[in-house]
């Protein structure tokens, strides 16, 4: 991975943002502050980058018209689970692990006290 500039008519991003998010970073932006630079993966044909982390600071700079945006380009498929593994966010809550995530040979007994205590399902699911 490297950093590097990257014209922002370059860079895909979801739209699925929280707006209160974003206008944080315009915020920070339009102050002087410097945001993280994006996290983006190139696409193997075309000149077009798709971002993996950094929506909000994506939609923040195209918003303020910044034209170039600092980027960390993941060209591999290790890369990315490395930073998504270090960062947390491949790991799932513990409720989740011990209620959603089970063993198969463990089902019947999960579906048991799912079905006496539903709460502890919506509990886990809440969370994450």
């Amino acid at each position: 991975m490297r950093g590097e500039w990257i014209d922002i008519a370059e860079i895909v991003a979801d739209r699925k943002v929280y707006g209160k998010g974003v206008e944080d970073y315009i915020q920070a932006i339009k102050s002087g502050k410097e945001v993280r630079p994006l996290l983006v993966v190139k696409h193997p044909k075309r000149n077009l980058y798709a971002v993996l982390d950094g929506h909000h600071r994506y939609w923040a700079q195209k918003e303020t018209g910044v034209k170039n945006v600092k980027c960390t380009v993941i060209r591999d498929t290790v890369g990315p689970l490395f930073f998504f593994t270090k960062e947390g966010y491949l790991q799932p809550t513990p409720l989740f692990t011990e209620y959603i995530r089970v063993p198969f040979r463990k089902m019947k007994g999960y579906l048991e006290e799912f079905l006496k205590n539903p709460e502890k399902l919506k509990d886990a699911l809440a969370q994450q």
